[in-house]
């Protein structure tokens, strides 16, 4: 049974450090945008006013990361592409949006969050980008 404890404690530190902030500071506020088509950079329509609300509150921040990811299909130039191209059409909202561009830091999540990628909603959940500010 301690044994069992112990592997649970190794995989839950395991993953919330896959999960902290990239950027390196302590986050007060995030977006999750979902919903990318495969291969497409465009901030989903249905995602928009989400992101306008979180781009109020950041643009008095000093520190906005972005996260970009991709599901695992393609290759990983492909994918280190799109996911550059989802970072830059949401960096270039939030600039249009009052967001200073020197506070902008993009990251790119190096593999899927989720474990295997198989699943259609495992993918449609790796398609997205993180935003979040101190």
């Amino acid at each position: 049974m301690r044994h069992l404890c112990l592997a649970a404690a190794f995989v839950l530190v395991s993953a919330t450090a896959a999960f902290a902030n990239p950027c390196g500071f302590s986050e007060s506020g995030r977006v999750v945008i979902k919903g990318y088509p495969v291969g497409s950079t465009t901030i989903p329509k249905d995602q928009v006013e989400r992101l306008e609300k979180f781009a109020e509150t950041a643009s008095r921040r000093f520190g906005i990361c972005i996260l970009a990811q991709v599901d695992k299909q393609g290759t990983k130039a492909a994918n280190e592409k799109v996911a550059k191209g989802r970072a830059q059409k949401v960096r270039d909202f939030l600039i249009k949006h009052g967001v200073k561009p020197d506070s902008i830091k993009i990251a790119l999540q190096d593999e899927a969050v989720t474990f295997f990628g198989l699943l259609s909603s495992d993918q449609d959940d790796d398609r997205r980008v993180v935003v979040t500010h101190d």
